[in-house]
């Protein structure tokens, strides 16, 4: 006997302006657009909680106009961005940061991957362009 699968569709939200990501939008694919200009996303502050949540961001335009931070708030990111060249753009190497920022300079197709373990943040970000995607200093 086959297993049978439902609702086995990617849950997409889209993004063109500030958002608060809530712990509902674990598993959640947000493509981020910047057409209109620089926003912020505030991922969930308190951690202790947020253990195997996670969640992606991909650009959605070709040329944003506008920077994109994904701010982490008291909490701490670890991890790396590499470009298309397989060049580490940026990485964390035992440095905490508190932020990501899609590049004004990224491509259609970025992406960076989010995961928590309940008391660290972690990500993985693939661009197009050399430092399409950075990190923001704690």
């Amino acid at each position: 006997m086959g297993r049978v699968f439902f609702n086995t569709r990617e849950n997409v939200h889209a993004l063109t302006a500030a958002y608060t990501v809530l712990e509902s939008d674990s598993g959640k694919v947000f493509t981020v657009d910047s057409a209109g200009g620089a926003y912020e996303i505030t991922m969930p502050t308190t951690v202790a909680n947020l253990e195997g949540f996670n969640c992606k961001f991909i650009t959605k335009e070709h040329t944003p106009t506008g920077d994109v931070t994904i701010a982490f708030g008291s909490g701490i990111v670890d991890g790396y961005s590499e470009d298309v060249t397989a060049d580490l753009g940026v990485g964390t190497n035992g440095t905490a940061v508190q932020g990501l920022k899609i590049e004004a300079a990224g491509a259609k197709g970025d992406t960076i991957n989010v995961m928590c373990d309940g008391a660290t943040w972690y990500f993985e970000a693939f661009s197009q362009i050399h430092n399409g995607i950075t990190t923001v200093a704690a």
